[in-house]
């Protein structure tokens, strides 16, 4: 089984008008967001849920066929569709997307700019060394550099919380990514958490015996975290 991701944002406003809302660009239907009559409770926080839908343009050659001119012809990018679940707490102004960084960071820029809702986020921020701290194993850390040639480095191994470099980036709170293990309902799990509001767990969850396992651990990350 591979990682299960989960995106997150903190939001000040989150209003969806009743039924489905088109996202558009240059005309073009290239997502959409629909409300939902389901809710659901997890840690005594109620959720309502959304299904979001976003077009992206994947970058990678492929053939198609051509019944008309019976013949393969080949294209260097296409357009997929993915439709995610979207989970909003009011009470805790949190919103989850299960879906990946990219989509979610241009599903929701594009939902901000539409007239017809009313949203405003902002990323949820983590601090790394002290999830670090709390980590009995700390395996990777990924960080900006300014070194000549290079934007990004990352470490990794059973001791990368002991590196110059990576202790550097973490007490100064320049690290973007943090990979390690903790205590998560009742089982010790390897995780990533990004400064892009990316919980990722590589631990298969089949253990979470919930309509929604990834949002059940999401949550009991923030709160075992003391985000929540």
């Amino acid at each position: 089984m591979g990682a299960t991701s989960i995106s997150v944002r903190s939001v000040s406003r989150f209003k969806i008008p009743e039924g489905t809302t088109n996202i558009k660009k240059a005309n073009i239907t290239i997502g959409s967001i629909k409300t939902t009559t389901e809710s659901l409770t997890v840690e005594g926080k109620v959720f309502k849920k959304f299904i979001g839908n976003y077009t992206r343009t994947i970058d990678d050659e492929i053939l198609v066929y051509n019944s008309d001119a019976d013949e393969y012809q080949q294209y260097d990018n296409y357009q997929k569709a993915f439709e995610f679940d979207i989970f909003y707490s009011s009470s805790d102004n949190l919103l989850f997307l299960s879906t990946n960084t990219p989509i979610t960071k241009k599903f929701l820029k594009e939902l901000e700019k539409n007239d017809d809702l009313d949203i405003s986020y902002s990323p949820l921020a983590f601090n790394l060394k002290e999830i670090s701290n709390m980590m009995p194993q700390t395996k990777g850390v990924s960080f900006n550099s300014t070194d000549e040639g290079v934007s990004s480095k990352s470490f990794s191994g059973d001791e990368v919380d002991v590196n110059d470099e990576a202790i550097e980036a973490l007490e100064n709170d320049e690290a973007t990514k943090i990979i390690g293990t903790l205590d998560i309902l009742g089982k010790s799990r390897t995780i990533m958490l990004t400064q892009s509001g990316t919980i990722l767990s590589f631990t298969s969850l089949v253990d979470i015996k919930k309509e929604f396992p990834m949002l059940e651990f999401a949550i009991a990350t923030l709160i075992k975290i003391k985000v929540l």
